[in-house]
């Protein structure tokens, strides 16, 4: 009894996760500007091929299923809405995706960090995430110029993007901070990722509006985090207007859950990953 409370502790103590954040915040910022540098060390064209990517990605995309499939966003049949609806989802998204599969290999590729008894590890996964996310910031910047360009306007709800970020840097990181640890003790994981986050990628309202999903499985996008939060930049930066209360709720109330309880999990199985490297 006395264990099981004292893991609920762990699991609602929020004040403890943010102040372990704060105490390791230079580690943090100088590994994370460090990886991001290390991205583009060397390239001719440097950081902007972090908005080459994107952008081929929008195209691609929209090539296929705007004018192939005649996929249409709203009431407009414009190929050009419908390719900034695209990028509002694939932004956030394809820094998702690239975290969480990079998540699995993180620990088994810094055995050298992990060994040493002074280095906080679970910083390793909160690095990780920011690097994926300093990424997005690019593709979010282009996102933005293209929602002016295109005549759609920005209201005050763009005000909101940072909490957005916030929500989607809780669950990536809480994620990652589950998958790095057991895909030190179980290998597969890795696999087993990918073929998850592929999956996932065909139930979030990526490529096509939420409307043309049956009713009887709406739920799967109900449930599924990353696609109320896909919504949510698509609500504020393409309609103008300000999240559901149902977006907020669920997208915020699961990202804190996956936040605390990868961070318990990871913090409570790292004394062990020494022995499996």
């Amino acid at each position: 009894m006395s264990k099981a409370l004292t893991l609920l502790g762990d699991l609602i103590n929020v004040p403890k996760t943010v102040a372990t954040l704060i105490r390791y915040h230079e580690i943090i910022r100088i590994l994370s500007w460090r990886d991001f540098r290390a991205r583009y060390r060397g390239s001719i064209f440097g950081i902007l091929w972090g908005a080459v990517q994107p952008l081929l990605m929008m195209l691609a995309y929209t090539l296929v299923f705007s004018y192939f499939l005649k996929v249409r966003f709203g009431s407009s049949d414009s190929p050009t809405v419908f390719a900034v609806y695209l990028l509002c989802g694939l932004v956030p998204w394809n820094a998702f995706t690239e975290g969480i599969n990079a998540s699995c290999t993180l620990i088994r590729a810094s055995p050298n960090l992990v060994k040493k008894v002074v280095f906080p590890v679970e910083v390793l996964p909160v690095n990780l995430t920011l690097v994926t996310m300093m990424q997005q910031l690019i593709g979010l910047g282009i996102l933005l110029i293209l929602v002016l360009v295109t005549g759609g306007g920005l209201t005050l709800w763009v005000l909101l993007l940072p909490f957005f970020l916030l929500l989607q840097f809780m669950l990536q990181t809480g994620l990652s901070w589950l998958l790095a640890s057991f895909s030190v003790f179980i290998p597969d994981f890795r696999q087993a990722t990918s073929l998850f986050i592929l999956l996932l990628m065909f139930i979030t309202p990526l490529f096509y509006p939420e409307t043309v999903i049956p009713e009887r499985f709406r739920f799967l996008v109900t449930l599924n985090p990353m696609a109320q939060i896909v919504g949510m930049y698509r609500r504020v930066l393409m309609e103008g207007l300000p999240p559901t209360l149902e977006q907020i709720l669920w997208a915020g109330g699961m990202s804190l859950l996956f936040w605390m309880v990868g961070f318990v999990w990871f913090n409570r199985t790292k004394h062990a990953f020494p022995a499996y490297l």
